[in-house]
């Protein structure tokens, strides 16, 4: 059937090796289970160092058992290159996502799934590899994200695939950031990105290096991810794709909704409408499967840099022990 051969390719994408960038950190404890953590828009995969670190203190609550993780770049963002932008979509990103994961899985060790972590549009990356690949994904936790249509703005994507990302001075790629997308990348957003690490010297070690300075964030990959995964209903689409498999008793990944309160004012997990936290939360009655709400107190939309503790040791507890969160945290 037509569905079985979709089904065929995504599987064949999935065992391609990806041209993207990932960073492995071993786990602890026998067997250790993998955990997969996919960023957000406007971002890479080193918004997970202060998780990643309390998962590797010797002396931290870790130490004797935690999950290994692998944190990656998807395309279009921090050190991926974009690719072929035809092929940028929720599809082809999910499929990356899976292809990393199995290469990082040890064969005949008794594993054979993993859990993904995803925070903002990263979430619906993750929500679609569930949807696509159920066979392969225990958990999904989609930190602080709905599943609404965003409305994209508009791009000038001329101006965008004319953006260059590396330059002699971090002020020149401010300048050529700010020049791409003027009423998104203002000077003080960009700056911003600098402050936080996304801008960063890449500059040779030798001595006679020319300086080189490079944007982790790419106006185009931005635009793709808005326009294609977040102005889009893929995220809704893959919530009753999973659920359709729990009815059919079919493998189902478990869906976990980690995310700021209501009230603060940086969260991007909307409460009602098609889409928002309570659609998703609503079941149809076909099965027993139903999606995990946890409210972390006082975290803004980045909850896992703003809760760390909490939010490191609830994924831990998730993933090595099986345990749900709290309905709040």
């Amino acid at each position: 059937t037509s569905a079985r051969a979709r089904a065929m390719l995504r599987g064949a994408i999935a065992m391609a090796a990806p041209n993207v960038r990932t960073s492995f950190q071993a786990g602890r404890g026998a067997n250790p289970p993998l955990v997969v953590l996919v960023h957000g828009l406007e971002s890479f995969s080193g918004t997970w160092d202060a998780v990643r670190a309390r998962c590797a203190s010797p002396d931290g609550p870790h130490r004797d058992a935690a999950p290994a993780i692998l944190a990656l770049d998807l395309r279009g963002h921090g050190l991926t290159p974009l690719g072929d932008e035809d092929d940028f979509s929720p599809a082809t990103l999910a499929a990356d996502v899976v292809a990393c994961a199995r290469a990082h899985m040890t064969p005949g060790a008794g594993r054979d799934t993993f859990t993904i972590v995803g925070h903002s549009m990263g979430s619906r990356v993750a929500l679609r590899a569930a949807a696509d690949f159920p066979e392969s994904v225990d958990h999904v936790v989609v930190e602080d994200m709905d599943c609404s249509i965003r409305a994209a703005p508009k791009f000038d994507h001329d101006a965008l695939r004319r953006c260059v990302l590396t330059a002699p001075t971090r002020e020149q790629v401010i300048a050529n950031l700010a020049a791409a997308m003027p009423d998104v990348m203002t000077r003080e957003r960009c700056e911003g990105y600098a402050a936080r690490g996304r801008i960063i010297d890449t500059s040779g070690s030798s001595a006679d290096a020319a300086p080189e300075w490079t944007s982790l964030v790419n106006p185009l990959g931005y635009a793709l991810a808005y326009e294609r995964v977040l102005a889009v209903d893929d995220a809704a689409l893959a919530v009753k794709q999973i659920e359709r498999f729990a009815a059919m008793r079919r493998p189902a990944p478990t869906v976990h909704l980690w995310r700021a309160p209501y009230e603060e004012k940086t969260t991007c997990a909307r409460k009602d409408g098609l889409g928002g936290v309570e659609w998703i939360l609503k079941r149809d009655g076909s099965s027993e499967w139903f999606v995990r709400d946890c409210v972390f107190e006082g975290a803004e939309h980045s909850v896992h840099n703003t809760r760390t503790e909490a939010f490191t040791d609830a994924m831990v507890a998730l993933v090595v022990d099986g345990t749900d969160a709290p309905a709040r945290l």
